[in-house]
């Protein structure tokens, strides 16, 4: 299957799956499972994400700490990713960076793949596991969190549909811009891919806004 094939499998996949997941369960939380993970992930890329390199990585009874395998691992990882995205970008907000919403966003998304350019070969070993058969709906969990966690971290605090929406919009512009990081495009071109699905985003948004401005439920409301 060529990259291409790929993207868009993980695509259609992983958004179908947001849809069916959009509040997926919180994961526990552990140190011994996050410092396990780093490791692992340090190893991933070249060792894969098993319970036999987990166990090298992290000592003989490591795998204790997964009893679900490989698909367990892959997703605790990416939340524990989400997790310290959403530290580092809240220390930067505390600061004062990046007061717009939109500016917040953007730099959430960098966040999260700066964070992961260590272990992009491990990641697209992530990728392959979540995408199995075998894992389920985990890409779409995963996606989900991820989406939602960058929201959460750039402060938005919208409810009801446009919670909703604003989660599907963002997937729609993350997949692209972590596909075109995962195929080896350099930061430049993932920038590019960020702002050109930010902006559609944002025109989408101008648009629905419009359309609930003279929607007969807007009006009663």
């Amino acid at each position: 299957m060529s990259l291409k094939e790929k993207a868009l499998h993980f695509a259609m996949g992983a958004g179908y799956s947001l849809m069916q997941t959009m509040t997926p369960p919180v994961l526990d939380h552990d140190p011994e499972r996050e410092e396990a993970l780093w490791k692992l992930a340090a190893q991933a890329g070249e060792k894969g994400w098993t319970l036999a390199a987990l166990k090298e990585v992290a000592g003989c009874d490591a795998d204790l700490l997964f009893p679900g395998g490989p698909a367990e691992m892959v997703e605790a990882w990416a939340d524990l990713v989400d997790r310290e995205m959403v530290r580092r970008a809240q220390q930067a907000f505390d600061m004062g960076a990046y007061p717009r919403l939109s500016e917040r966003v953007r730099h959430c998304v960098l966040e999260r793949l700066d964070i992961l350019e260590p272990f992009r070969a491990a990641e697209r070993r992530a990728c392959g596991i979540a995408l199995s058969p075998c894992s389920g709906t985990a890409s779409g969990r995963m996606l989900a969190r991820t989406v939602d966690s960058i929201w959460r971290a750039a402060e938005d605090t919208s409810g009801g549909v446009t919670w909703v929406t604003k989660r599907v919009s963002l997937a729609t512009v993350y997949v692209p811009t972590f596909l075109a990081w995962l195929g080896g495009s350099d930061r430049r071109v993932v920038e590019q891919v960020l702002d050109a699905g930010l902006a559609r985003a944002r025109t989408v948004g101008m648009l629905r806004k419009r359309v609930e401005k003279f929607s007969p439920f807007h009006r009663a409301a």
